[in-house]
């Protein structure tokens, strides 16, 4: 089983039922390793079905794997093995 930790801040934590800070989840087995431009997909799909502001949110965030930011062309070439903390970051608005 592979399995990932995910960080939840700002607006992806609050569109969660009971606003979780993080969450370990299992990955499909295939594809192994698991790119990380699919991910989105299976947390929308699987993990948070149904919940269309997590969706909302999740659509417009950046990535950060192991505390390293995750450019959006670059995500298809990270590939996630287990054991990795990721954070779905979501945009933020200045004042």
């Amino acid at each position: 089983m592979v399995e990932i930790h995910l960080l939840y801040f700002a607006g992806i934590r609050t569109s969660l039922p009971g606003e979780p800070s993080s969450q370990t989840i299992s990955l499909p087995i295939t594809p192994s390793p698991f790119p990380l431009s699919l991910l989105r997909t299976h947390l929308t799909a699987v993990v948070h079905a149904g919940n269309d502001e997590f969706a909302r949110v999740l659509e417009r965030s950046a990535w950060s794997v192991d505390e390293e930011m995750v450019d959006e062309e670059d995500e298809a070439s990270v590939f996630l093995k287990g054991g990795e903390t990721v954070c779905p970051i979501p945009p933020v608005s200045g004042g």
